[in-house]
């Protein structure tokens, strides 16, 4: 077989590879010669600041590429926000080591780009990691793959038959079809050979080119959930709805659990928890990352007038907020009183709304709930959509309804007319064309919540470090979409006591 460099070079030589016409200019490696056929590349890439050279002032492009070096290429590059976010995680006085590519492994592993990749991260990259690798980045990026092409390509890949499984053969042909990666000059692909650094600087220069073409076009943000998926309810007054008008009780498999004490039915086909302690860096107990590869997860704050009155200027800096990495934002649009049972707008609600959604913040509202039957439950969802009229959220509308103690006024509503609250107003705010979320504490879910009548609504569960549990994860039986693990965050822009929260968006 011939070397690896010459194998890429006829790649090359194909005339699939596009180079950059560069002045005349001192050569940035010693051991790069104008001559060598990834000269243009590797300038380009090392100007850009993709790659960078050894100390000794060479670059040394044959030696073998190891997926931590092609692993921070990629997230210092085409995700710079988020791995200049993760720099700003490394205290260098916590005394904890962070390998010198750990950042971006953790870019990489949010979105999805080691998929299927499964080496340790300072063994050498393969032909065929390579290409997984840049299909998953493709794929993050919202690039879509037409049929046609696609076929083409792996029509012309004269070993694909030799390839280890057909997933793999997709992910080379997708690639193929974008020309990222092509074949040599016998048509092969060579998926067992070792990528080397020079190969790296070019798959750079491509993958920059095709997203500057406009080529790589996002996928549109899915229209909103139609209200058909969440039901509707019966045309009556909602002074004359029952329980029954309002939901079916959900199914259950016949198995407990003990919670305080009582016996907790297990309800069918309602999602099982899906993370765990692994799955979680915690730092200084009061920021998270999830590291898990089920879920792309999204840094977010909900905020209400408390966080405007605390700041000198009464406005939250949703810019500087952003900047710290907040992706997405509740934003409380009134409450109820938990004694008077009166309905009261936040007075800043329509501020905070325009304000985070004109920094691209995902934004959604939320309620402190306190209805205690059908009829109230139905006058908060239609408190919070004549108040979101002319604001265009675009994340959930969540029912917050929280019981502290006794004093509480829905301490003492029973478990089917809870549950009876959360779907009308779920049901209601769904058929004004928002996604309905209810808010579910552990208490909540097992005491006063049928989860399977709740199933088709996004969940939002609370669970803060405690002094027993400095860094806890989830214990809810079910997965929840949101989870606020911290009251107490500190935030820029909006200060300290924040509650914080991870959004577990499933990988498609």
């Amino acid at each position: 077989m011939r070397g690896k460099g010459a194998l890429f070079r006829g790649l090359c030589i194909a005339g699939l590879c596009v180079f950059l016409t560069l002045p005349a200019a001192a050569q940035t490696f010693s051991d790069v010669p104008e001559s060598l056929w990834s000269y243009g590349n590797i300038e380009e890439a090392a100007a850009d600041g993709a790659i960078k050279g050894y100390a000794n002032g060479t670059f040394e492009p044959e030696a073998p590429l190891s997926l931590a070096h092609f692993t921070v290429m990629m997230s210092r590059s085409f995700y710079t926000e988020d791995y200049n976010n993760e720099l700003g995680w490394i205290d260098p006085n916590s005394g904890v080591y962070i390998e010198w590519y750990t950042p971006a492994e953790w870019v990489a592993r949010e979105h999805g780009l080691l998929n299927g990749i499964n080496i340790g991260m300072t063994q050498q990259l393969t032909r065929y990691q390579m290409a997984q690798a840049i299909y998953n980045l493709l794929q993050s990026k919202g690039v879509e793959f037409s049929r046609t092409p696609v076929l083409n390509a792996r029509a012309s890949i004269a070993d694909l038959d030799r390839f280890p499984n057909d997933a793999m053969r997709n992910a080379v042909a997708c690639v193929y079809s974008k020309g990222i990666l092509n074949g040599y000059d016998d048509g092969s692909f060579y998926g067992n050979v070792v990528a080397n650094r020079a190969e790296a600087a070019t798959v750079y220069c491509r993958l920059k080119r095709f997203f500057n073409s406009g080529s790589a076009t996002p996928q549109p943000e899915p229209e909103p959930t139609p209200a058909s998926r969440y039901g509707t309810l019966p045309n009556k007054a909602a002074s004359k709805l029952t329980v029954r008008d309002v939901f079916t009780p959900g199914k259950t498999t016949g198995s407990t659990f003990t919670f305080q004490g009582a016996k907790i039915p297990i309800y069918a086909g309602v999602e099982t928890l899906k993370v765990g302690a692994g799955d979680f860096v915690w730092r200084d107990g009061r920021r998270i990352r999830y590291v898990g590869n089920r879920y792309d997860a999204w840094f977010g704050v909900d905020v209400s007038a408390y966080q405007n009155r605390a700041r000198s200027s009464g406005t939250i800096n949703w810019k500087a907020a952003k900047a710290d990495g907040v992706q997405f934002a509740m934003i409380r649009v009134g409450l109820r009183g938990t004694s008077t049972g009166a309905l009261r707008e936040d007075p800043y609600y329509a501020t905070n709304i325009e304000g985070a959604l004109a920094q691209g913040i995902q934004t959604g509202a939320y309620i402190f709930a306190q209805a205690i039957n059908i009829k109230e439950a139905i006058e908060e969802a239609d408190f919070v959509i004549e108040r979101l009229r002319g604001h265009k959220i675009n994340g959930p509308v969540s029912y917050d309804w929280e019981i502290n103690d006794s004093s509480y006024r829905v301490a003492n509503v029973s478990k089917e007319m809870a549950t009876a609250c959360a779907v009308a107003f779920c049901k209601r705010v769904a058929a004004a064309g928002y996604t309905p979320m209810f808010y579910n504490s552990r208490y909540c879910a097992y005491m006063k919540y049928d989860q399977g009548a709740l199933e088709p609504y996004m969940m939002w569960y609370p669970q803060y470090p405690t002094t027993s549990a400095t860094r806890p994860y989830p214990n809810l039986y079910y997965q929840m979409d949101f989870w606020q693990f911290s009251e107490s965050a500190v935030v820029y822009g909006i200060g300290n006591r924040i509650d914080s929260n991870i959004w577990f968006k499933p990988k498609s």
